[in-house]
């Protein structure tokens, strides 16, 4: 926990420093102004209410935070980017309570930890894009945006990745990789190669297996929306030794479809995801999920949102598949500080356990943004 206090006094340390640059002589300026800071936090209790393993409660704490320098701002080359952000997170474990496999909350980690979690450089020559370093392959991988406030961890990288492959590299943990994005305003296709070793990603990265990712991205305007197609396959190649705690070599797809429209004041958004991982050694070869988003019901407050969704997870060689259906809110209480709650029933927990009844409360906090810069 010291660690947490530790960086939550960073927060605003980080965001006083904006400040500073401003005294700085008229030849450093020009560098300063190229960066920008990241400092946000993220605290909540979440609680088994009924049925699963055990009723009971337990907390996570998450802060993230760093810099990014953009080479253009700051008078250099056009399209340059550097990325720094550290993570600590103080994690419960409440699938201790509940049972589950796909994760009541993405907040949870395997333990308390403190480390870089991105560093990394990327480059720009439209229509490319170039990134090297320790990346986190879920942040362009495998990501629907409609989905972004559900808590359910399913939401946010489909449990056909990461159950199978514990060294994925997605939150809390990141490998060094390189990836490269080509496209225009509709259509993107990119690909990646990670170290499938993210729990270790200096310890010998480049023997440690590795995870192929290629992704093609579609947009477009339809009946006075935009709608997004993603189609992604993967690849991941492991030592047999390795196998058991890191993730067999394996193959898997997935697809995302999302769709936002406006009506009056109300933004509306809807989502349907799904993937599979087929072979007889993974634990979960199929997934399905989708839901719904609904923002501009509070007008002076555009950033408040509702969003409802369910997720099921094939578990092989268990009774049953695991169904997990959220009904969430985001709420603001001042400028940078934001109130979650959230409601989750999950039926089979596990695959044989009793319906589950979760109720989670959270609270976030952007340290920019209450410092008004």
């Amino acid at each position: 926990m010291r660690c947490l206090y530790f960086w939550c006094g960073a927060a605003f340390l980080m965001s006083v420093w904006g400040y500073a640059s401003a005294e700085e002589p008229v030849a450093s300026q020009a560098f300063w102004s190229g960066i920008s800071l990241k400092a946000k936090a993220q605290g909540e209790v979440v609680s088994n209410l009924a049925g699963g393993l055990t009723t009971g409660s337990v907390g996570n704490v998450l802060f993230v935070g760093g810099l990014s320098w953009d080479s253009e701002p700051a008078g250099e080359w056009k399209g340059g980017k550097v990325v720094v952000n550290f993570l600590a997170v103080d994690t419960g474990n409440p699938e201790a309570y509940v049972g589950d496999i796909q994760g009541v909350s993405n907040l949870t980690a395997p333990d308390s930890l403190v480390r870089p979690y991105r560093l990394y450089f990327r480059q720009q020559w439209d229509p490319l894009i170039v990134r090297l370093g320790l990346l986190n392959a879920n942040d362009y991988f495998d990501n629907a945006g409609v989905a972004c406030d559900l808590l359910n961890a399913s939401f946010g990288i489909l449990p056909v990745l990461s159950q199978n492959l514990q060294g994925m590299p997605t939150y809390p943990y990141s490998s060094l990789g390189a990836m490269v994005a080509l496209g225009g305003r509709n259509t993107t296709i990119q690909g990646g190669v990670f170290g499938a070793d993210a729990i270790h990603p200096w310890q010998q990265p480049f023997s440690q297996g590795a995870l192929l990712m290629l992704e093609l991205d579609q947009s477009g305007a339809v009946y006075g929306g935009r709608y997004t197609f993603k189609m992604g396959v993967m690849r991941n190649r492991q030592k047999a030794s390795l196998a058991a705690s890191l993730g067999p070599n394996m193959s898997g797809f997935y697809g995302i479809g999302e769709y936002r429209w406006q009506s009056g004041p109300l933004h509306w958004g809807a989502f349907l995801q799904g993937g599979g991982a087929p072979k007889p050694i993974t634990p979960v070869p199929w997934y399905v999920g989708g839901g719904l988003r609904l923002a501009g019901l509070i007008p002076w407050s555009a950033k408040d949102s509702l969003s409802a969704g369910f997720s099921r997870a094939s578990l092989r060689g268990l009774p049953h598949a695991e169904t997990s259906y959220e009904l969430t809110g985001l709420f603001g209480l001042a400028q940078g500080v934001r109130l979650q709650p959230d409601i989750q029933v999950v039926i089979h927990p596990g695959g044989d356990l009793p319906t589950a009844l979760v109720g989670i409360l959270r609270l976030k906090v952007n340290f920019k943004e209450l410092a008004g810069i």
